[in-house]
C-alpha cells in the first residue's frame, strides 16, 4: 500500500462485499447452486415432520430433530450418496443466508427490523455450516457425538449471569418466532417468491404451503424459546432440548397426539414448500430483479 493511499474504511469493505455478493448471485450457475440448498433444507424438515407424525401414532424412530433426520437419510439405500447431496445442499443454503445478510436481495433494508433479520441470516449461515459438518461426520465415520442443547445450556447456566443470558436469548427467540408466525399467516413471504409467471393453481399451492409450513415451523421455534426461558427461570437445562423437545412438549399436552400430528403435518408442508422454493424463490440481486420487472412491463 502506498504511503499516501488512505486506509480502507469499514463502510468501503462492506460496500465491496455487497457488490461482490450481488455479482455472484446474478451468475446463473451460482443461482442454480443456491436453489439446490432449498431442496436440502426441505428434505430435512420433511423427514422431521414425518418422524413427528409417526410418533403421534405411537412409532418412535430417532430424535425428531435435524440430526435425527440426517441419521434417517443415512440409513436409506445409497445413504452416503444422499448424505453427500444433503451436505452440499446445506453448504448452498449457508451461502444463500450469507448473501441475504450481505447483499440484501430481499430488500430487508437498514431499519432496525431489517438489520435484525439480516443478522439472523448471518447466524443461520453458521447454523447450516454446522449441519453440513455434522452430515460429513455421518458420512466418514460412526454417528458423531454432537453437542446437545442440554449440554450447551447447562454450560451457559453455570457461568455468571448465565441464567440472564439464556433468558434473554429465549425471550428474543420466542418473540421473533411469534412475529414470524404472524407475518407468515399474513402472507409476507410471498414478496420473496417469483409467482408472476406461474399458473393460478401453483400460486395457490405456494401460498397455502407457505402459510401453513412457515407458521408451523415458527410455532415450534417459539416453543423452543419458551423452553429456554423456563431453563433460565428454573436453572434447569433439561427444559431446553431443541426441536425434538418442543415436539415432545406438544405431545405431553392435553390432546397431545393430535397436536403432535398437526405439527408433523405442518412441518411436512414446510418441507414441501422449501423444496418447491427451488423453483419459486426469487434469487438474484435487487438490481437485476428491478431490471427484470422493468423489462417485463414494457
Amino acid at each position: 500500500m502506498s504511503a499516501h493511499q488512505p486506509p480502507i474504511t469499514a463502510p468501503e469493505i462492506a460496500s465491496s462485499a455487497k457488490r461482490t455478493a450481488n455479482q455472484a448471485v446474478d451468475k446463473p450457475w451460482i443461482a442454480r447452486f443456491l436453489r439446490f440448498g432449498h431442496i436440502a433444507r426441505g428434505v430435512i424438515y420433511l423427514v422431521v415432520g414425518m418422524l413427528a407424525f409417526r410418533l403421534s401414532v405411537g412409532i418412535r424412530d430417532v430424535a425428531m430433530s435435524q440430526n435425527g433426520a440426517i441419521a434417517v437419510i443415512g440409513r436409506q439405500p445409497f445413504g452416503h450418496v444422499l448424505l453427500v447431496a444433503v451436505a452440499v445442499g446445506f453448504a448452498s443454503y449457508a451461502l444463500w443466508d450469507l448473501i441475504r445478510a450481505v447483499a440484501d436481495p430481499n430488500y430487508e433494508g437498514r431499519s432496525s427490523t431489517g438489520r435484525l433479520k439480516r443478522i439472523g441470516f448471518a447466524l443461520g449461515a453458521f447454523g447450516y455450516v454446522g449441519l453440513a459438518v455434522i452430515t460429513i461426520q455421518f458420512i466418514v465415520g460412526p454417528r458423531p457425538h454432537t453437542a446437545t442443547s442440554y449440554g450447551t445450556v447447562a454450560w451457559v447456566l453455570s457461568k455468571p449471569f448465565g441464567a440472564l443470558l439464556v433468558g434473554i436469548v429465549g425471550l428474543a427467540w420466542a418473540s421473533i418466532s411469534v412475529v414470524q408466525m404472524v407475518r407468515a399467516w399474513l402472507g409476507y413471504f410471498e414478496r420473496n417468491l417469483e409467482l408472476g409467471k406461474r399458473s393460478q393453481a401453483e400460486c395457490r399451492c405456494a401460498r397455502v404451503l407457505g402459510r401453513i409450513g412457515i407458521t408451523t415451523r415458527s410455532a415450534v421455534f417459539a416453543i423452543v424459546g419458551i423452553f429456554l426461558v423456563a431453563s433460565a427461570v428454573h436453572a434447569n437445562p433439561h427444559h431446553s432440548i431443541g426441536i425434538d423437545g418442543a415436539l415432545f412438549g406438544l405431545a405431553r399436552q392435553p390432546s397431545g397426539r393430535t397436536l403432535l400430528a398437526a405439527a408433523g403435518l405442518g412441518l411436512v408442508a414446510f418441507g414441501v414448500y422449501s423444496i418447491m422454493c427451488a423453483r419459486w424463490m426469487r434469487i438474484g440481486s435487487a438490481a437485476s430483479y428491478s431490471q427484470s420487472n422493468q423489462t417485463s412491463s414494457v
